[in-house]
């Protein structure tokens, strides 16, 4: 009977400890921040306006129509064409987020002088903050991203006198500051004002990469492996409890098998009950909660997940491979 009672507690407790163990092990929401730079040509012509409202209008209607949310990232190039009327019009739903960039699509302000970066973004934050319904809503600009990631000392001046809340302009584990070369989540930059908001990375074979749509489509890659990047990258951020930050371009991701790539994602993400926020919400929660079980996977490796403080990244960059951590040295304080 003794023997028998035993058995008996040791299944209860064995189908305790199984339960409690597989609680543990479930999969964990993932925050998702898409990020949308609506992109034109140089000196774009009425024509050439008319075609990036409609590719972000098309975006948008995705979005908007599964009630989700996204940060939409503008040049002054953009604002000046029709497109600002899109822009205006999503600018009054609180699930979206109005955020600038420089003048024009793909300029590099990191060549430019301090004083011409500061006008520039003084002039784009004018413009975006512009974009509104006179007694309906007010628009206030906290966020910002470079086009192709180029920045200086000089930029991040500017940001701080402008107070400028985030800087999108960098990547977990290839773009990053000194002592952050493991961050996912947004840091504070060290010496100044605004977080940093790394773009989330993904391990194309073997070599690291940003997750945005226009660095695929520009190494001529098609839609199917920048929606496996994306899917992919989601279930390790499910795994393990990190984020995904993606760049979308309006030229990329507005048409063609590129937005059907989009609309798939959504729908994947959604039925994986993904949670998708701004960007400044991402930097709200790390300054609210900064023990957040996820804002904490600072000593994640953006590639694998794993946590180790130790780990030393390997990434090729045109076809140099190197030290990750040596990327440091192009983001001074």
């Amino acid at each position: 009977m003794k023997a028998l009672i035993f058995a008996s507690i040791f299944a209860c407790c064995f189908l305790f400890l199984l339960a409690f163990g597989s609680a543990q092990s479930a999969e964990k929401q993932v925050v998702v921040n898409l990020m949308i730079d609506a992109d034109v040509p140089p000196s774009p012509s009425e024509e050439q306006g008319y075609q990036t409202e409609a590719m972000l209008s098309a975006m948008l209607t995705e979005i908007e129509g599964r009630t989700l949310g996204a940060t939409i990232i503008s040049t002054q190039d953009v604002l000046a064409t029709y497109t600002r009327m899109r822009i205006t019009r999503i600018g009054s739903n609180p699930r979206f987020e109005l955020a600038i960039s420089g003048n024009s699509s793909r300029e590099k302000m990191s060549t430019e002088s301090y004083a011409q970066q500061k006008d520039v973004l003084e002039n784009s934050k004018k413009y975006t903050e512009a974009a509104k319904y006179c007694g309906i809503n007010e628009i206030t600009v906290r966020g910002f991203m470079p086009q192709s990631f180029a920045q200086n000392a000089d930029t991040y001046k500017a940001l701080d006198d402008l107070g400028i809340q985030y800087d999108a302009g960098y990547q977990a584990g290839i773009i990053y500051a000194p002592g952050h070369e493991l961050d996912v989540w947004p840091y504070k930059v060290e010496g100044h004002q605004f977080y940093a908001v790394p773009v989330s990375t993904y391990n194309l074979t073997g070599k690291l990469v940003p997750l945005q749509d226009k660095y695929f489509n520009d190494s001529n890659l098609d839609s199917n492996t920048w929606y496996d990047a994306l899917t992919e990258k989601f279930d390790v951020a499910q795994k393990n409890g990190q984020l995904m930050v993606i760049s979308l371009t309006t030229s990329v991701s507005g048409s063609g098998n590129y937005l059907d790539a989009l609309k798939r994602f959504l729908d994947f993400a959604t039925s994986n009950k993904a949670t998708f926020v701004t960007t400044m919400d991402l930097v709200n929660m790390t300054q609210i909660d900064g023990d957040h079980p996820v804002a904490s996977a600072a000593k994640e490796c953006p590639t694998c997940g794993k946590k180790d403080n130790n780990i030393v990244i390997m990434v090729s960059q045109n076809n140099t491979t190197q030290d990750a951590s040596s990327e440091a040295a192009a983001i001074p304080k």
